[in-house]
Order: structure tokens, then C-alpha cells, then sequence
């Protein structure tokens, strides 16, 4: 996505004001207040006739339960209906009566269901001690102090493809399950998220589809913050050209942005042929002679690798050239792939509707942990 971003990065302080929140935590927290419902801010409201009727207190938390949203009993039956002989209106009348018996125990049972919105309430009210907690965390971060050296031009990436890359690219190869191990990425919630995940599928000769998922909140911090995770997806979409290997115009956020394969590193499988086994990919965009955005993903086809293979990437990211962009382990921020619960696939008749702008998983999907045969062939 092509976010607008100060090439040198956020202050290290993290505070809580509109000048201090990074770019990615305000995404975060905007995404949530966009789900939360009008209730969770009845306190902002003005009081007198305008404003909304009362609800009822929140049921105090249960040890071992989770989040209880206010419950709402079904609506009494009107008062002052006048009582009809006549029988057919009266069974219409009891029928509207059951019609909106049967809508409130709906609306209460998505309520309850729905503890997301419920956790984002309980982000609000604790960021005051949440974002200089996040400040102290000994993760990397996504990015680094010494940017400067960036200049305000984006680097050549294909030139670098083509001078780094080994001959041969295939689109074919590239494609399937790729877990992000660490990225330079404003337009992702750094320290919030984790269990990344691209899917790479071709579509025809010239588009492929990049399904990526992630799970949202991830700190480790927040209480009961198990209960409130949710997979949320972006969906975006490649054109490629066979003529110009590892040269993708990717579209997500309603923009088009080049992304570079810079370096795949290969591995015999279990069958015998021979697989990209990690990726070093890099988008940037520039306008008026400033950089606007830059991503750099280290990818591999499981979501932990060794210490050694990890070294290898940061090692090929500044042979390259791209460790002064944010691709150093000052700018880079890793990924937690700790417990994670993955999709088994992302294709639309089994997700639904996909949009190219990120939001929650809203089916349920079938799950599985790493590694499964279905989805982990490698």
C-alpha cells in the first residue's frame, strides 16, 4: 500500500498523542473504532433529549470468562395495544411480537460474539499505559534511526533484481504459501500483529493474486487478548511479464506499486525438484524527489527459520544495498509466528468477498497449524 511516510522514521518515544501514535498504530486503532459500536462512546454523546436512550450496566467479568457485552432483554410486548376479538388480528399481532422477540436475541447473540469491539474499548482506555510500554519492547523497529542515508530517491530495483537475482526467475515457482519473517512496512501494525501470511496464486499469464493475512492483536501484552484475535485480510492483485522475471506491479489500497523480487534462495524438496525456499523483496515509491513509501518483506515457506538462514537474509539485504532503506536489523521488525491458527486457503468461494483495502475475516474458515500437508508441500 502507498502510505506517505518520513523516510527517517517516528521518534523512538512513543507516547499517546495524535503526534507521537505511529502511522501503523493509528491505522490500528482507527480500523477498530470503525467496528466499535456507538454504545462503547455513549459517554462522548451530549445528554438531554437528543441523545441516546440509556443502557444497560456491563455484567462484571467472571474469573476465568471472558468479555460480556451489556445485555439487552427482547423488547416488551407494547403497552396500551388495545386486545382485538377478531382472531387473525390477533395472531398477527403475536407474530410481530415474536418477529421482534427473535431480531433482539439475534442482535444480543452478535453482540456477544463480536469481543473485538469489546477489546478495542479496553485498548482505549488503556493506551495511556499501552504506548510507552511498546516504546521499551526489546522487538526491532520497523524503522531504522539512520535512514538518512536514503537520500530522497527510490533505489533502482530492477537493476538490483537483475544483478542479484540468479537466472531463470519462474512466477510458477514463486508462487504458494510465503510466511513473512520480518518487514520495514508502515502500512502494517508493527508491534500489534503477527502470523503474516502471503499466498501467491497465478491467475492467468499475466495477473497473480496475493492473499495476505494476518492476525490482529498480537502484543502479548493486552489482558485477554486470545479472545479478541481476528484474521484480518488484504487482497491484492500482480501484473507480471515473462519477459521481465521478478517484476511485479502490485495494486493494494486502491494504488499500483512496483514490487521487486530481489533474491530467492532455492532448496530440494521432498520430491526431489527444487523450490524457493526464502525471498528478499522490496516496493518503493517516490514523488517529488521524496520517497513515499518503502516495504521490504524477508520471506520463507515456513514461518521460523534458523538463526543462520535469518543472518543470510540481513547479509544479502545489505549486499544488495538496501539495508540503508530500512533493510538492516535496525529497520527491519520481526514477526511473532507463535501459536499461530492460518487459513487453509484464502480463494474467494471459501473467504467471500476480498477487498484490496485490509479488514477482519468475517466467515468462518477452516484453520490449521504449521505445518500441514495441504498447504505446506515443501
Amino acid at each position: 500500500g502507498v502510505v506517505p511516510e518520513d523516510v527517517r522514521g517516528p521518534p523512538r518515544e512513543m507516547v499517546c498523542s495524535a503526534k507521537m501514535l505511529s502511522p501503523s498504530a493509528v491505522l490500528a486503532l482507527v480500523a477498530m473504532c470503525m467496528i466499535v459500536p456507538a454504545d462503547a462512546f455513549r459517554h462522548y454523546l451530549p445528554t438531554g433529549p437528543s441523545a441516546l436512550p440509556a443502557v444497560s450496566p456491563v455484567s462484571p467479568i467472571s474469573p476465568g470468562r471472558g468479555f460480556e457485552l451489556p445485555f439487552r432483554p427482547p423488547p416488551a410486548a407494547p403497552q396500551g395495544m388495545p386486545k382485538s376479538s377478531d382472531s387473525r388480528i390477533s395472531r398477527q399481532l403475536e407474530q410481530v411480537q415474536a418477529l421482534a422477540r427473535t431480531v433482539a436475541s439475534i442482535k444480543q447473540e452478535i453482540s456477544r460474539r463480536d469481543v473485538f469491539k469489546e477489546m478495542a474499548k479496553k485498548i482505549f482506555q488503556t493506551t495511556g499505559v499501552l504506548c510507552p510500554a511498546l516504546s521499551f519492547l526489546p522487538t526491532p523497529r520497523a524503522y531504522a534511526e539512520d535512514n538518512e542515508a536514503a537520500a530522497g530517491v527510490c533505489p533502482n530495483l530492477k537493476e538490483m533484481g537483475k544483478k542479484s537475482r540468479e537466472p531463470g526467475f519462474s512466477e510458477n515457482l514463486y508462487q504458494g504459501i510465503w510466511y513473512e519473517l520480518a518487514y520495514h512496512d508502515v502500512t502494517q501494525a508493527n508491534y500489534f500483529c503477527g502470523c503474516t501470511r502471503f499466498n501467491f496464486t497465478i491467475r492467468s499469464d499475466k495477473t497473480m493474486e496475493d492473499m495476505f493475512t494476518t492476525t490482529c492483536p498480537m502484543t502479548g501484552m493486552l489482558p485477554r487478548e486470545d479472545i479478541a484475535k481476528s484474521i484480518y485480510t488484504l487482497n491484492m492483485t500482480i501484473q507480471y511479464n515473462k519477459a521481465k522475471p521478478g517484476e511485479f506491479l502490485e495494486k493494494g489500497f486502491a494504488y499500483n506499486f512496483p514490487n521487486i523480487v530481489l533474491y530467492v534462495w532455492t532448496k530440494t524438496g521432498k520430491d526431489g525438484k527444487q523450490y524457493y525456499d526464502r525471498s528478499l523483496q522490496m516496493q518503493c515509491v517516490e514523488a517529488a524527489g521524496k520517497i513515499l513509501f518503502i516495504g521490504i518483506n524477508f520471506l520463507a515457506r515456513s514461518p521460523k527459520v534458523s538463526a543462520v538462514e535469518l543472518e543470510q537474509m540481513f547479509d544479502k539485504a545489505r549486499e544488495v544495498g538496501i539495508d540503508k532503506y530500512g533493510g538492516d536489523k535496525g529497520g527491519m521488525y520481526l514477526v511473532k509466528h507463535d501459536g499461530c491458527m492460518y487459513p487453509v486457503s484464502t480463494d474467494a468461494s471459501v473467504m467471500g468477498p476480498r477487498s484490496d483495502f485490509p479488514g477482519p475475516l468475517l466467515d468462518k474458515v477452516e484453520l490449521y497449524a504449521y505445518p500441514d500437508a495441504r498447504v505446506d508441500s515443501y
